[in-house]
């Protein structure tokens, strides 16, 4: 008897477990589509402009389609290991003096690896006053941070530089600049603007779904091996 209830409990505990772990799951698929709706309500709306967003309020304005007026720094930041269409090369990023004083970093799109690494890209930008469009988010995930070398910046000539891993406090830092907390990934077409193709984020909760089915399935699983084990033992003779 004590075997049959030890046997009966760790069954049980196993079921609860992967139940749990399965509705964990489910908590984040919609944990995921909550968040890929507060996107796409923000992307959607009109763009609005960047001078009437208040510091403190910056984050609440992410994914957020914006306008705003000012003039490219001649400083350039290149992020390294992106990909387009297979080829390797740079995401383009420049910090963006607005008509307020503020400074926003722009990333402006892709270009491509020249065949010697040690070879300085030629980009420019307007020097005019421009207009620009564009949404606001994080700044881009590349590089992995594995120790603090990544997020060093490499000198490659006056005022461009090469970094592995961008990250906005350390490059406030480095450059000296009271960076924005977000960044504006500008429009095709606009000034400035590189080779441009943006992949906005998924909900992501398909694959969480999935995980959930699987702790089900398994848990099903251990419900019938544990009922059929109980059955057998039922049908033996006394």
């Amino acid at each position: 008897m004590r075997h049959y209830l030890g046997l009966s409990a760790i069954f049980v505990g196993g079921c609860l477990i992967l139940t749990r772990l399965g509705l964990w799951q489910l908590d984040r698929a919609e944990q995921k589509r909550e968040r890929h709706r507060e996107f796409t309500t923000a992307f959607e709306q009109k763009p609005i402009a960047f001078d009437v967003i208040a510091l403190g309020d910056a984050p609440a304005y992410t994914w957020r389609r914006t306008r705003v007026q000012g003039t490219f720094s001649k400083r350039l930041i290149l992020l390294d290991n992106r990909t387009q269409h297979g080829r390797s090369g740079y995401d383009v990023l420049s910090p963006f003096e607005t008509r307020t004083g503020r400074t926003l970093l722009v990333e402006r799109g892709w270009i491509p690896l020249p065949p010697d690494r040690r070879t300085v890209p030629a980009i420019s930008a307007p020097e005019s006053v421009a207009t620009l469009e564009g949404y606001l988010g994080p700044e881009p995930v590349a590089g992995l941070a594995f120790n603090q070398a990544a997020g060093v910046m490499e000198t490659l000539a006056p005022d461009i530089y090469r970094i592995q891993r961008l990250e906005l406090d350390n490059l406030r830092a480095t450059l000296g600049t009271d960076l924005w907390p977000t960044v504006l990934y500008l429009d095709a077409g606009m000034p400035g603007a590189l080779a441009v193709e943006r992949k906005l984020p998924g909900d992501g909760s398909a694959k969480h779904t999935a995980y959930a089915v699987q702790w089900f399935s398994m848990a099903a699983v251990l419900a019938a091996i544990g009922l059929w084990n109980l059955k057998r033992r039922q049908r033996k003779p006394s």
